[in-house]
């Protein structure tokens, strides 16, 4: 039997990704939607449903109508090539073949406990798209919940946008270092206790960014795709020191454990911003400050 296609196609874009905000100017908090929710909205023309899980998960089987979207791929980009995340022309091509219009709200999904999810919303966001949310939820999960799973193939007509980027989501170095410098912003280290405390070490340093506080993406998220209920995440903010008067700038190795704290901060309420290079960058550079645990360091 041939397997159907689906078809969605979106609203005709004539405005900016820059202009769906509202007109207030503030980004509406980070969306976080349930299954339930999910499941009564599904076919609807303004919804987009993406999955960032590998394509041989796709093709086996996925949320009727989602988009599947290289969630690798998009990992690598900025990692390779730094100056990409201030090229508008790439990512206009890359928003382009999921046919995101002004009034689509766009829900992401995954398998990896948020971390590809979590990543993909960050970006759209940081690209202009403010209608944009994670699905509450591993793709295991809605499949243990006997959920509706197809394998027909959604296809989309391609949209025109132009990239308007949100620095207001993202923080360079340059940025991370005058914060230290003015005592202007927490920055909050999504990485393992090793990379924090310099055994791990991922660049050509080890250790973290002089008075940041630790607090690992995996302490927010079940193993199941689940965030922890509010008062249990507002709980593990302040043990961390994180508190919602001061301005914070998270961070891990490449973008994706940082991105699950900042949709975490912002679905909160907190200010919070995305040093999206993280580690890879700072590490790796000769004039950063660096401080590690002291258990850590060598004898002399």
């Amino acid at each position: 039997m041939m397997s159907r296609t689906w078809r969605i196609v979106p609203l005709i874009v004539l405005a900016p990704l820059a202009c769906w905000a509202a007109d207030s100017g503030e980004s509406p908090p980070a969306r976080l939607v349930s299954f339930a929710e999910l499941e009564r909205r599904l076919g609807e023309p303004t919804l987009r449903v993406l999955d960032a899980r590998p394509k041989a998960d796709y093709d086996k089987g996925h949320i009727p109508g989602a988009v599947w979207v290289d969630a690798r791929a998009v990992a690598t980009m900025a990692v390779k090539n730094p100056g990409v995340l201030t090229d508008r022309k790439a990512w206009e091509s890359w928003l382009a073949p999921l046919g995101i219009g002004p009034k689509t709200d766009v829900l992401v999904y995954d398998a990896n406990r948020q971390l590809d999810a979590a990543r993909l919303w960050w970006l759209l966001g940081y690209l202009g798209v403010e209608r944009a949310g994670l699905i509450n939820g591993s793709f295991p999960l809605w499949v243990a919940e006997n959920r509706p799973v197809t394998t027909e193939v959604a296809t989309v007509e391609p949209s025109s946008v132009e990239v308007r980027f949100r620095k207001d989501r993202n923080a360079t170095r340059a940025e991370v270092l005058a914060a230290i410098a003015s005592k202007s912003a927490l920055i909050v280290d999504a990485r393992s206790r090793g990379e924090y405390d310099g055994i791990e070490k991922r660049a050509k340093r080890g250790g973290h960014i002089p008075a940041a506080c630790h607090l690992e993406w995996s302490d927010l998220v079940g193993k199941d795709g689940r965030f922890l209920e509010e008062a249990d995440l507002h709980a593990r903010l302040a043990k961390a020191g994180v508190n919602a008067s001061e301005p914070v700038i998270t961070h891990c190795q490449n973008g994706g454990r940082a991105s699950v704290n900042a949709f975490v901060l912002d679905r909160l309420g907190f200010k919070a911003r995305n040093y999206y290079l993280g580690w890879s960058d700072w590490g790796n550079a000769e004039e950063t400050p660096v401080d590690v645990d002291v258990a850590s360091k060598p004898s002399p």
